[in-house]
């Protein structure tokens, strides 16, 4: 491309950069005589209807004027090239410079708010707001690039469901494809002060989507217990910029730079009492160790059923207590949700409920869905049998009326009718994925309705899986769910994965992964020795040895005494027990009565 001049107009001279998206290079507008910045997109990772939006955002993005916001000149195709003309901006990005203190940082992103709340009030999201996108010119000024010009992640996605692009800055609900609005960008914000605060990020992992699980799930660690010089109400507002819902974050950018400046008029570091109350919190979670294989074996089950090339529909995950099923079934989750198909979750417990207590979830979410997207495309009969499970929700449509009353075995018949409607017509847009945690506790009426969705999926070709979790030790305590296991075997509607423990090195990854440090071999014999390898126990024997002082954080490490003189909790029950035995008598008394009144 250097040398080639685009337009009869735009000169390409030299490359500045290149990233997933494209190359900028350093160009000359021949026309005006000035020194511009060009960038070619890739047009394989936009597709045609990315390439459309691309040029609406370009002309609307032409016209933001404001001193911290890059310029965009124009854009153009040729030959197959998409191009974008900017503003050129002698500088360094705030991620090859970044502020040397805390108030270089809070200064710098002042401004940074000062560009998104102008973007935003005129209707522009950046969608890909982070460090390499903030440039700091040679004379100090702030500007931020590439506003608009991010795809959202479902065209990030290649054939495959590789995600392409950035995702360690991404908000949840931009991750999972939703409709985003300003506080997506307020979310990158908030990643970016905390990896400018800390030099950590928040969420880590080699695969892209197991970054968007920890933004969908995982609380971060808290950055004074990164940097115990980060004041307190700095770390208060970074958290609230990084919450998973929408509206537990600041209403705009003003508003982020009005708290910004409010910070900084008293900066202190964090009290040394709350740096000591932050010592637990250290522990880095919410990441999955030692289960490629079972995604690996989900994602080929799931990819046959979209291709027609199953009938298995019935994915079931068991194991023992801690084992490590509902880190599992998340991953999965987000992996679907990610490629577009309709999530919903169910969850039983061991207290019996109301018939249908999962399914009713389920449907809740749906007719949340219908309302948040004002789409009701569903016949009346059909919500009218749903309002049966979610009366909570008639409200929400006032026009529908009750459907008339039948004998009981015709008004069950017509509740699977109206489920199987629903998932008929919510699997013309995507795939869908029922996801049952705990399925041993389920009631029998759940269950039986379930086993009819599987049969008529299979029967009618729709892509609909259903993904159950349960527990092998409590199957003799299960009969309604040992009958319908019974059920799926026989007919060929399932597959099982079962988990097993973790072996020594997952045991060693794992605690790599909770101190974020490399594990000496023998507390990694002393843990293994009595967890056997059981994820939860792992972690209760962490928090258990961190509690109790014998593993202390000081000096920005963390340190133990000769293993000899630590004691390993022997089961679940004990590292459980000497974490309660810690609280208040009162506290302790109220959780005797809560684990008897259920």
């Amino acid at each position: 491309m250097i040398g080639t001049t685009l337009s009869n107009r735009y000169q390409i001279d030299s490359e500045i950069s290149r990233g997933g998206f494209g190359i900028v290079y350093k160009g000359h507008d021949l026309l005006l005589d000035r020194d511009i910045a060009i960038k070619v997109i890739n047009t394989k990772t936009l597709g045609l209807e990315g390439n459309t939006k691309l040029f609406q955002e370009a002309r609307i993005i032409a016209q933001l004027n404001h001193p911290n916001i890059v310029t965009v000149y124009d854009a153009g195709e040729i030959d197959d090239t998409t191009f974008v003309v900017m503003e050129l901006v002698e500088g360094r990005s705030l991620h090859d410079k970044p502020p040397k203190d805390l108030e270089g940082l809070v200064s710098i992103t002042q401004f940074v708010c000062a560009g998104l709340e102008h973007a935003h009030q005129n209707g522009v999201i950046h969608r890909d707001l982070k460090p390499e996108n903030v440039m700091i010119s040679s004379d100090g000024s702030v500007r931020l690039m590439d506003f608009g010009l991010a795809r959202s992640v479902s065209t990030r996605l290649t054939s495959e469901g590789t995600i392409l692009g950035t995702v360690f800055y991404m908000a949840p609900e931009q991750a999972l494809g939703k409709t985003v609005d300003n506080r997506a960008d307020l979310y990158s914000l908030g990643v970016m002060l905390y990896e400018l605060s800390t030099e950590r990020l928040p969420f880590s992992g080699e695969d892209p989507l197991t970054v968007i699980s920890q933004h969908l799930y995982t609380t971060p660690v808290p950055p004074c217990a990164i940097n115990p010089k980060i004041p307190l109400p700095l770390e208060s507002l970074i958290l609230r910029l990084m919450s998973k819902r929408p509206e537990d974050r600041p209403s705009s950018a003003s508003e982020v730079k009005h708290l910004l400046e409010v910070i900084w008029e008293k900066p202190s570091p964090a009290p040394v009492e709350y740096q000591e109350e932050l010592t637990l919190s250290r522990i880095v979670r919410g990441r999955i160790v030692g289960r490629e294989r079972e995604m690996a074996e989900m994602v080929s089950a799931w990819r046959g059923i979209l291709q027609g090339l199953s009938d298995e529909r019935v994915f079931l995950v068991s194991g023992e207590p801690g084992v490590g099923k509902t880190r599992l079934v998340r991953e999965f989750m987000t992996r679907v949700a990610v490629e577009k198909a309709f999530v919903m979750l169910g969850e039983c417990y061991a207290e019996e409920g109301a018939p249908y207590s999962p399914l009713s979830q389920m449907i809740r979410q749906v007719l949340l869905y219908l309302v948040d997207t004002n789409n009701q495309l569903l016949d009346n009969w059909v919500l009218a049998d749903l309002f049966t499970l979610t009366p909570e929700m008639q409200n929400r449509f006032p026009e529908v009326s009750p459907n008339p009353k039948l004998d009981p075995k015709d008004e069950q018949l017509r509740l699977y009718s109206a489920v199987l409607e629903m998932m008929v017509w919510l699997s013309k847009n995507s795939p869908i994925l029922l996801v049952i945690d705990d399925a041993h506790w389920a009631d029998r009426a759940t269950l039986f309705l379930l086993r009819y969705l599987a049969r008529q999926s299979r029967l009618m070709k729709i892509p609909l899986v259903i993904l159950a979790t349960y527990r092998e030790v409590e199957l003799d305590e299960a009969r309604p769910w040992h009958e319908v296991l019974g059920d799926l075997n026989r007919e060929r509607l399932s597959i099982r994965l079962k988990l097993s423990r973790l072996d020594k090195n997952q045991t060693c990854n794992m605690l790599a992964i909770l101190f974020n440090e490399e594990i000496t071999p023998e507390l990694l014999e002393a843990v293994y020795f009595e967890t056997e390898g059981n994820p939860f126990f792992i972690e209760e024997v962490v928090k258990t040895l961190i509690e109790e002082g014998k593993i202390y954080y000081q000096d920005g490490r963390w340190h133990r005494p000769p293993i000899k003189e630590i004691v390993i909790p022997q089961s679940v029950r004990i590292a459980i027990q000497t974490r309660l035995n810690t609280l208040p008598s009162d506290v302790q008394e109220m959780l005797r009565m809560a684990s008897v009144l259920g």
